[in-house]
C-alpha cells in the first residue's frame, strides 16, 4: 500500500528557492509548486508506507535550512477528473 501526501511549508523570507531546491533531491516528493497565500509551497510525496513518510519527513525534510513550518495532509481517497 502506498502513502500520499500533501505537505504545506511555510518558509524564512529569502528561503523559497533553497527549500524547492533541496525538497527536488528527495526522490519521494514528486512535485514542488511556489503558492500564494497561508503557505509559500505545497509539495506532493508519495512513499510505500506511513513509516517511510515519518522518516523523510524527520530525517530529510525537517533539516532544510529555511523551513519555519510544515502541515501534512494524508490523501484518503483521490478522484480524477475526466
Amino acid at each position: 500500500m502506498t502513502v500520499s501526501a500533501y505537505i504545506f511549508f511555510t518558509v524564512e523570507l529569502g528561503k523559497t528557492t533553497s527549500v524547492v531546491n533541496e525538497l527536488r533531491k528527495i526522490p519521494e516528493i514528486t512535485r514542488v509548486a511556489v503558492v500564494t497565500g497561508e503557505y509559500d509551497i505545497i509539495a506532493r510525496i508519495k512513499t510505500k508506507n506511513l513509516e517511510e513518510k515519518y522518516r523523510i519527513s524527520t530525517e530529510r525534510i525537517h533539516m532544510i535550512d529555511g523551513i519555519i513550518d510544515t502541515q501534512t495532509a494524508v490523501i484518503e481517497k483521490e478522484e480524477t477528473s475526466g
